[in-house]
């Protein structure tokens, strides 16, 4: 993955730099002032106006001072309590925070626009025009960076580019472009060479899966084993609350993934309530529930934490272990922050050694092919992302999936549920369309 780049659309990076704050800008003959307000001014200069006075837009301390100093939102607050930081217990200012709050005021709501907008600015546009050499970009993979055993990268993270665009309120006078709403995807600026595309295998709910078959839940294994349906979160969701598939919602299917977890891993009540925008109350609800309907979870939790004070380590699914002397630690958070890393590493370690099992047996079975020239060029937590040659991504798809999903019988793993791979192809990174099950001539890439 490091010997080989990836090509990056560099004009049109550069444009959208230039949409959201003027410092790469175009190469046309065009001045900058031309591209000005660009969005994260117009959101400072309206911060200042609806919080009446000026203050640094990034200072954490000077925003906490409006917010509650003089706004007094959190007086104003529906929830309790709002969370605190650092030694001090300072009203927080984290996203949470804002996001509780910005229908008291405009100004939280502006914040967080600025902020998410100068996330994609500074790390997904700029970050990675600084990384960029003759058109493309490589990172610096390391296999030992994280304590789950997952792969990271730096130089840049294109780990941390997410799949979602992001939408954001276009400058007033940018021109040249239609509609108040912009949507930005990092992720379509990276393409594939011509003659090539990319084709994504991505291990389907792969953590529910493996919790499934370590929990051993008679429940969860009826889910997987019963029948393969499209959407398992939503079956689950139906499952949980007792109503009819087709009435699940996308909303009622998002707040069951979250739920699910943050019982695994320990979340508490407080978080999930600030991760679902509910009372503790009502979080506490959810995750009694749910831990009613899915007993062998909680059994789970409880004996992977056992039997880490006992050792003072916690193995994944291949026997890698991970030491967690603070188990034993005096310090009640110290040790339930232990309690939770060990339950974490269970489930995400385990994801972690299936995932390089899957990159070994690829690249193994590549180098066999007389035919095959497919490239690996990232790994995304579940997720492989390859080069392939056109004319070769149906005879490449069915392989990868194989391959991928015949990890489940390896006499080492003997995994109770079975696993299932997705996979999508396309010429840019950001337009990935689904190939379907056993992908044939017609399953084509989206053009460019």
């Amino acid at each position: 993955m490091e010997s080989h780049s990836i090509r990056v659309n560099r004009g049109e990076m550069e444009r959208t730099s230039a949409l959201l704050g003027v410092r790469f800008y175009f190469r046309a003959r065009l001045p900058v002032s031309s591209f000005l307000p660009s969005r994260l001014k117009e959101l400072e200069q309206e911060a200042h106006f609806v919080a009446g006075e000026r203050f640094h837009i990034t200072s954490n301390n000077q925003l906490r001072e409006i917010l509650f100093g003089k706004l007094k939102l959190h007086l104003r607050s529906p929830r309790e309590t709002l969370p605190r930081t650092g030694l001090q217990k300072l009203p927080s200012t984290s996203e949470a925070v804002l996001s509780a709050l910005q229908d008291l005021h405009p100004l939280p709501k502006i914040i967080l626009e600025y902020r998410r907008v100068h996330k994609t600015k500074s790390a997904f546009v700029d970050g990675l025009l600084a990384c960029m050499r003759k058109g493309s970009i490589s990172s610096t993979w390391n296999q030992t960076g994280t304590v789950t055993g997952r792969l990271s990268t730096r130089h840049p993270n294109i780990q941390g580019i997410s799949r979602h665009p992001i939408q954001i309120t276009k400058p007033q006078d940018f021109k040249g472009l239609e509609g108040t709403v912009l949507t930005i995807s990092p992720r379509s600026m990276f393409v594939a060479p011509d003659g090539y595309t990319f084709l994504a295998a991505d291990f389907s709910q792969i953590e529910l899966r493996i919790l499934t078959h370590l929990s051993g839940d008679p429940e969860l294994l009826k889910l997987f084993r019963e029948s393969e349906r499209d959407d398992v979160f939503s079956t689950l969701t139906s499952q949980w609350k007792d109503i009819p598939p087709e009435r699940v919602t996308h909303a009622d299917r998002e707040q069951t993934k979250k739920v699910v977890y943050s019982a695994v891993y320990g979340a508490g009540k407080e978080r999930l309530a600030a991760c679902l925008g509910v009372t503790v109350q009502e979080a506490a609800l959810f995750l009694e529930t749910f831990l009613q309907k899915y007993k062998k979870i909680k059994e789970f939790v409880q004996t992977t934490i056992a039997q880490c004070r006992q050792t003072g380590y916690v193995a994944s699914i291949m026997g890698r272990r991970r030491l967690l002397p603070r188990v034993h630690a005096q310090d009640q958070q110290l040790r339930a922050q232990a309690e939770r890393q060990a339950v974490n590493f269970a489930v995400q370690g385990s994801a972690a050694d299936l995932c390089k099992m899957a990159m070994i047996r690829v690249f193994t079975a590549v180098a066999a092919s007389p035919t095959l020239t497919a490239r690996l060029v990232a790994q995304l937590h579940d997720e492989l992302l390859f080069e392939v040659e056109e004319p070769q991504v149906p005879e490449f798809a069915a392989l990868v999936r194989g391959t991928m999903e015949a990890l489940q019988d390896v006499p080492a793993l003997q995994l109770q549920v079975p696993l299932k791979v997705s996979l999508s192809a396309g010429q840019s990174w950001g337009h990935l369309v689904p190939l379907q099950e056993g992908p044939g001539p017609s399953a084509q890439p989206t053009s460019r």
